[in-house]
């Protein structure tokens, strides 16, 4: 059964959406979210259309990944707290299984729990070792740091992606009104055009029939001065 240790809530932090383990690569998707690189990998296999993030549903485009590299700091300061199986006693006190006496101290170089007497092993002799309330402490203060700084990057990032989208609605409408001023322009170009159009053949008609009616004058007076002509004299 692993060590317990004061520092669940950063754990907490540094675990993937998906598998509910400690990050592996952790990378942001588009919309800030932190996920392990093979989780949206296995998650994406087969997928030709966007990507829905599997905490908050919200869709993206799948080749939009940034590794997260806080976060990466965090998980393997989270890794450090994962410590060797060891047996719990009644009440919850943690015990050696080589010494069966209480884990109570932390050795740094192994990043793990041991007893006072592995303390005085050989295997211990050089390392530095703390009380294992004191490296709880450390390893908080390291992991707080880290998701104070992921934080930040995540909001950064968030409002990177509101400011992106802000944009993309900001150009969508002007190139809608666009499109409505270009349509309502030919549209009333259309209209003036149609009434040149009526305007023109009315006058071309009108023209015709005045043409047509001087050549039918003139031919009728041509044809009565040929009569007169040909009318014998008396």
């Amino acid at each position: 059964m692993a060590a317990r240790m004061p520092v669940e809530s950063p754990q907490d932090e540094a675990c993937c959406s998906i598998c509910l383990e400690i990050s592996q690569d952790p990378v942001f998707i588009h919309c800030g979210h932190r996920l392990c690189q093979s989780c949206i990998t296995w998650n994406r296999e087969g997928l030709t259309t966007n990507f829905s993030c599997p905490q908050c549903r919200e869709t993206g485009a799948q080749k939009r990944l940034r590794p997260n590299r806080e976060l990466a700091k965090v998980s393997e300061v989270a890794k450090g707290l994962n410590l060797q199986p060891v047996r719990e006693v009644e009440g919850g006190e943690n015990l050696c299984e080589k010494h069966q006496e209480p884990l109570k101290l932390f050795c740094q170089e192994d990043q793990r729990l041991i007893c006072v007497v592995c303390d005085k092993s050989k295997v211990h002799h050089s390392h530095s070792v703390v009380p294992m309330e004191e490296a709880a402490q450390e390893y908080k203060k390291q992991i707080e740091t880290q998701l104070h700084l992921l934080k930040s990057e995540q909001e950064a990032l968030q409002s990177s992606v509101k400011d992106r989208q802000e944009r993309i609605k900001d150009h969508t409408e002007r190139t809608e009104a666009a499109k409505q001023k270009i349509v309502m322009t030919f549209r009333q170009l259309h209209e003036i055009l149609e009434k040149q159009e009526s305007s023109l053949l009315a006058q071309l008609e009108q023209l015709d029939t005045e043409i047509m009616n001087a050549h039918e004058e003139t031919l009728q007076r041509l044809l009565v001065e040929t009569t007169e002509e040909l009318r014998p004299e008396q």
